[in-house]
């Protein structure tokens, strides 16, 4: 009786120490699973190509440091609802003709940044060839798409061509960019189409922003509710409306409420820039006003209105199939000057038979033109 009553407590015994280093193994299994887990949760940082697939598809915080970006190929960042992206120390691109976009960010509600003393650098120095889009094939940059999101503090060092368009995207603020292309300026201006902004979107604002470029600093192409505050610009074109680009497409060929204020063009062809293209189908552009701009070293037209494109050139024959209504200029102050021999004119409007209506300029201050200016509309109260 002794006996089995001993073996029966040994067996419990036994039974008892299995289960207690079971529970420890378990313990220390899902003390390590669990470390495991966090440790890859914490690990969304992108320094190489090979992790932007799955790291933007599993982070929300997502860091990209020192990347190199092969030659070819895009970096697209579909970036998950409500993610932020920093950007930290120089992004580069291999060189490769081909047409892009480098960079590709897409998201909605999400906040992109870039970290102090970064720099998305698109080695357009090895492109350039004074021809733009019309030379070798070259990359454009940044393509975002992005909805009710906030994109800030990002440097752009030398695009190839055309640094940043925003297409597809409603309710963006982007502010505090820093695009540089002035290098583009050297060897008789290498650098050509190097637009600053391509806008074709709804209710976008760029402000407290620099753009140093060869083409456009901001051009809005369709869409409606702009708003570009504090920008300056400096040896690039100008700040521009270019509308018309579909054949039939009334609303791809229309731009509705813009607003330039606060801004600073200078050495550049162009002051203020609206042309539309007669060789596409019907549109219109409404509601645009210009305040409180101030224009230096202007070597070309202060004020340029022209409804004549045709392929992407001026012809001189203005189209009527995109009225331009409600145009407003209000506080624009500033001085010419001439660029190797170039004609300066402080206006240059050129409109089709009643394409051009309810305009407003006044407090308008150009000094330093060389020549008469044109107008073959002006509006109610202003002399051109």
């Amino acid at each position: 009786m002794f006996h089995i009553k001993l073996g029966v407590l040994i067996d419990l015994l036994n039974f008892k120490i299995m289960l207690l280093v079971g529970s420890v193994l378990i313990v220390v299994l899902v003390a390590t699973s669990t470390a495991y887990e966090h440790h890859d949760d914490l690990d969304c940082t992108i320094t190489e190509f090979s992790q932007v697939k799955h790291v933007t598809k599993k982070c929300k915080d997502i860091i990209i440091k020192d990347l190199v970006v092969p030659g070819g190929t895009t970096l697209k960042l579909s970036l998950k609802h409500g993610s932020t992206l920093e950007f930290q120390g120089k992004t580069s691109f291999k060189y490769f003709n081909w047409k892009g976009p480098l960079l590709k960010i897409s998201g909605d509600h999400v906040h992109i940044r870039g970290a102090e003393g970064h720099v998305l650098h698109g080695d357009g120095q090895l492109y350039w060839d004074g021809l733009g889009a019309k030379g070798v094939v070259k990359p454009k940059f940044i393509a975002l798409s992005l909805n009710n999101s906030v994109i800030e503090n990002i440097n752009v060092k030398n695009c190839p061509v055309h640094c940043v368009s925003v297409s597809n995207s409603n309710n963006v603020i982007m502010s505090k960019w820093d695009i540089d292309v002035s290098e583009g300026n050297k060897n008789n201006f290498t650098g050509h189409n190097t637009d600053g902004f391509d806008l074709s979107s709804n209710n976008i604002t760029i402000k407290d922003s620099v753009v140093r470029n060869q083409d456009d600093c901001v051009v809005v192409n369709r869409g409606s509710d702009f708003i570009v505050s504090n920008v300056s610009c400096y040896g690039g074109h100008g700040l521009s409306i270019s509308v018309g680009f579909s054949d039939d497409d009334f609303e791809r060929n229309s731009v509705h409420n813009v607003l330039f204020e606060n801004c600073l063009v200078d050495t550049s062809p162009n002051g203020i820039h609206v042309k539309t293209h007669s060789d596409s189908g019907p549109g219109i552009v409404d509601n645009v006003v210009y305040r409180n701009i101030k224009l230096n070293n202007i070597n070309n037209f202060a004020i340029n209105v022209q409804q004549d494109y045709s392929d992407g050139e001026a012809t001189g024959t203005p189209g009527t199939n995109i009225p331009i209504v409600g145009l407003v200029l209000e506080n624009i102050e500033g001085h010419m000057e001439s660029l190797n021999d170039s004609p300066t004119l402080a206006n240059y409007i050129l409109c089709g038979d009643k394409a051009c209506s309810k305009w407003e300029f006044k407090n308008i201050k150009i000094t330093g033109a060389q020549n008469k200016s044109f107008c073959n509309f002006v509006p109610d109260g202003y002399v051109c």
